[in-house]
């Protein structure tokens, strides 16, 4: 078994010369990958550059480096005398083909033009750092998470936002959300004040078991910096019903209402209420730590003999440990 590679190429009359034919058939094979390794590694220190949308060209460097990285105005433009512009200055460089240099963050807006002037085409090229010179700045953390994603129910729709850093509002370039079962079921659309997006997962059956986890891919770009931001959950954790309604029935006994917004039917996705009854002076405010209150699955509730008090309510699903409601709350004043 140990002589297979030898005896294929005409094995030598002896054990040596057949290890010296195999030593140099390794050495050569050795030789062949340090070739590939040289022609394939990119100039410049450690970097790429791919294409993030249409038009727009991402280049992962190392900040300190300097890298070429090629334009192309067309392979219709083939053959025409074509100049480029960078942020409106024009740059020395002619051609459909031209390579520019990108240092530091120094990105830019290129556009390719006619002989004429005319804008033929145009390139963003924006810079997003290596991991090891990864610092985060375009958006703030908030709860050690930079981006926060809350569903309302188990429809498949979905809000996730996030905190901009001061000083610092960018812009979204791409969003991207799947799971591994189905890359393509889920669409996003983006806020208007670009601070959130909303998002759709098409095939999500409310009555069936996630089998896998919804990967968000968020691409943010300042100026001519670009940041990725990810975010890695299912519906069932980050479901969080709307505020409960509460309803006096008579003297100090009130119904608790579900959600007009969350699933239905309520016996297949029950919610445990938690209850606290506070006084009305100064320091009742529902939020209050101190007073630990009661959970229950009934919808109603009677106060003891109290003639003021704050009821406060507030709803998490029964069979996930997912984020409670906000709290609602109902106020008895003396008459």
């Amino acid at each position: 078994m140990g002589l297979k590679v030898c005896s294929d190429l005409g094995c030598p009359k002896n054990a040596a010369q057949c290890r010296a034919g195999v030593n140099f058939s390794v050495k050569m094979i050795m030789l062949l990958l340090s070739a590939v390794l040289f022609i394939i590694q990119p100039a410049g220190g450690s970097s790429q550059h791919d294409q993030l949308v249409p038009n727009v060209i991402v280049v992962e460097k190392e900040l300190q480096t300097a890298i070429e990285v090629p334009l192309r105005c067309g392979g219709e433009y083939e053959g025409m005398d074509i100049s480029w512009r960078r942020e409106g200055t024009p740059l020395p460089k002619r051609g459909n083909h031209i390579n520019v240099t990108v240092e530091e963050m120094m990105g830019g807006n290129f556009t390719c033009h006619d002989s004429a002037g005319a804008v033929l085409n145009h390139q963003l090229l924006l810079v997003q750092l290596s991991r090891r010179d990864n610092d985060r700045r375009i958006l703030e953390k908030t709860d050690g998470d930079y981006i926060k994603c809350l569903s309302r129910n188990y429809s498949g729709i979905f809000h996730c936002s996030w905190n901009w850093s001061p000083n610092r509002v960018g812009t979204v370039v791409h969003v991207s959300a799947q799971r591994s079962s189905n890359r393509d079921n889920i669409t996003c659309t983006v806020d208007e004040n670009e601070s959130g997006i909303t998002c759709l997962d098409q095939f999500q059956c409310s009555y069936a078991e996630e089998l896998d986890y919804i990967t968000l891919s968020v691409h943010i770009r300042y100026m001519y910096r670009l940041e990725k931001y990810t975010s890695q959950f299912s519906i069932s954790e980050i479901v969080k019903p709307d505020k409960v309604s509460i309803t006096k029935l008579s003297g100090n006994t009130f119904e608790m209402e579900y959600p007009s917004t969350w699933s239905l039917p309520k016996s297949y996705f029950p919610l445990t209420f938690h209850i606290k009854v506070m006084p009305l002076r100064k320091g009742g405010d529902c939020s209050n730590e101190q007073v630990q209150g009661s959970r229950t699955q009934n919808r109603t509730v009677s106060v003891g003999n109290r003639r003021e008090f704050r009821l406060c309510v507030r709803a998490q699903d029964e069979l996930c440990n997912s984020s409670w409601s906000d709290w609602s709350f109902y106020e008895v004043k003396r008459r």
